[in-house]
């Protein structure tokens, strides 16, 4: 054998040597075009998420805003809410005091309507209570 090939045979490598350059360039190909799709779909991820960060930085700050002046709203209500109850105690208190002096009044007549303020019960149960501010008469 002197090294010479057929043409048949040259014809047939150099076939797939073709076929395998096919190959190899469309696997190149496909590759790069991977790699550009990689890179433009992080670009748009990158962008959306710079988006998303200054959409959320901007939201905190609302948020924070509004929360504020909820605080500020519901401390304004609660104070106007403990304003009407103060008033209203104080209403009911000064009715007590009245209904308690008339009560105390009343009571100190049915003693003295019952005998029960007579130098004898004195003596014998000790002073009637008297409620403050009413006297014997």
């Amino acid at each position: 054998m002197l090294g010479f090939t057929t043409t048949r045979r040259h014809k047939r490598e150099l076939a797939a040597v073709r076929a395998e350059s096919a190959r190899l360039r469309t696997e190149r190909n496909n590759a790069v075009e991977e790699r550009n799709t990689a890179v433009f779909n992080r670009e748009q991820v990158l962008a959306q998420n710079a988006g998303l960060a200054s959409d959320l930085t901007r939201l905190i700050g609302r948020n924070t805003e509004l929360c504020r002046r909820l605080d500020k709203q519901q401390d304004s209500a609660a104070a106007s809410r403990l304003r009407v109850a103060r008033e209203a105690a104080s209403r009911i208190l000064a009715a007590y005091r009245v209904e308690k002096r008339r009560a105390d009044h009343l009571q100190a007549r049915l003693d003295q309507a019952l005998g029960l303020d007579s130098p004898a019960v004195t003596r014998r149960l000790g002073e009637p209570r008297r409620p403050e501010g009413v006297t014997a008469s």
